[in-house]
């Protein structure tokens, strides 16, 4: 079973004191804005606000002198709302750093600006980000943001749990990644029988025109899916299958940095990750104002979209030892879907 690991929203006074350099004062922390959670808010045309939305629930202003520019790049689905927040925040200048956002179409083009200096910071797929680090080691995890967002989508009506998977034929993308692994790992154990596409988009496109009947999948494929063909249903919890293989989380999408980046800015990254950690919250308890950061910022414009997608990445902020314990735990579950398994270096310990 998942296991959720949102920490806290209180700063150590010991990680402070490694950031005295910097000349700031003691970030004032907020919880969560209250809202709806991510799994109770219908969108419509009723429910467009949340009344407890309170703007000035953010983050404290520090000294105006010591913040830096910090150029973001997320990829146009549902992970890429874990930066609405912030980019909302922004523009009432509430942020500790202040932020620029690029969005992209595509996970390879958002990693590429990050690797051309475009970008000191992106959220991407949590494979993405270790082949980046072992390509040239300047990739440096900072935080976790969604954890399983696989899902198993079904059109004949008869998968419900882990035991009609048994013989059934199943379709996964089979293009490499850690989301393909555990599809692999996850059917072999139910006694699927599997089909592959050489893509999400495939995928997406044979569910979508009922070609494929069954199929494993990351989000947004599946709520994209869903959208042109609303026959689609949800099968059993690839978290709890996934439990049935291994004792590790499903991480599935981070937020990174530049390794020079971080090695300039050390000061700020305590920074930049209590906004990151208050905007994944703001995600799960904040809908409604979520919703319109991220239709605002063309992270993800159609809000329908949005609300569907946001409910299925199961956003979870963990940084520091509870990070790299997972992520590791993951990988290693993994092994086979990384040329190499990242150093110590690729995590950021505070």
């Amino acid at each position: 079973m998942l296991r959720r690991k949102i920490l806290p929203a209180l700063l150590a006074i010991a990680m402070l004191a490694a950031a005295c350099g910097k000349n700031k004062p003691e970030p004032e922390v907020q919880a969560p804005e209250e809202s709806s959670s991510i799994n109770e808010i219908v969108l419509s045309d009723e429910n467009k606000e949340d009344p407890d939305d309170n703007e000035d629930d953010t983050l404290q202003k520090p000294d105006e002198a010591a913040r830096i520019n910090v150029k973001a790049a997320v990829t146009g689905d549902c992970t890429g709302i874990g930066f609405a927040p912030i980019m909302g925040w922004g523009e009432k200048d509430k942020n500790h750093e202040k932020y620029e956002l690029t969005v992209k179409p595509t996970v390879e083009e958002t990693a590429a600006v990050l690797e051309s200096g475009e970008a000191d910071v992106a959220i991407l797929p949590l494979d993405t980000a270790v082949k980046m680090y072992n390509k040239d080691g300047n990739v440096v995890l900072l935080a976790t943001n969604t954890y399983n967002n696989i899902y198993i989508a079904d059109l004949t009506g008869e998968v419900r749990e882990k035991a009609d998977l048994n013989g059934k034929t199943v379709t996964f993308a089979d293009d490499g990644s850690l989301s393909a692994s555990v599809a692999k790992k996850v059917l072999e154990k139910a006694g699927a029988l599997t089909a592959s596409v050489g893509d999400s988009e495939a995928l997406q496109a044979g569910l979508a025109n009922s070609s494929i009947q069954i199929a494993i999948s990351p989000e947004p494929y599946i709520t994209r899916a869903k959208f042109k063909n609303d026959s689609i249903e949800l099968g059993p919890d690839v978290g709890e299958l996934w439990s049935d293989v291994d004792g590790s989380d499903i991480v599935s999408s981070v937020l990174v940095a530049r390794k020079d980046f971080v090695e300039s800015n050390g000061d700020s990254m305590i920074y930049i990750l209590d906004d990151f950690r208050q905007s994944v919250n703001t995600v799960i308890y904040g809908v409604t104002k979520t919703l319109d950061y991220s239709s605002r910022f063309n992270i993800v414009p159609d809000k329908s979209e949005a609300i569907s997608s946001m409910k299925n990445c199961n956003f979870t902020f963990t940084e520091g030892e509870d990070m790299q314990q997972a992520v590791e735990a993951f990988l290693n579950a993994n092994g086979d879907a990384v040329s190499a398994m990242p150093g110590a270096d690729f995590y950021y310990i505070q």
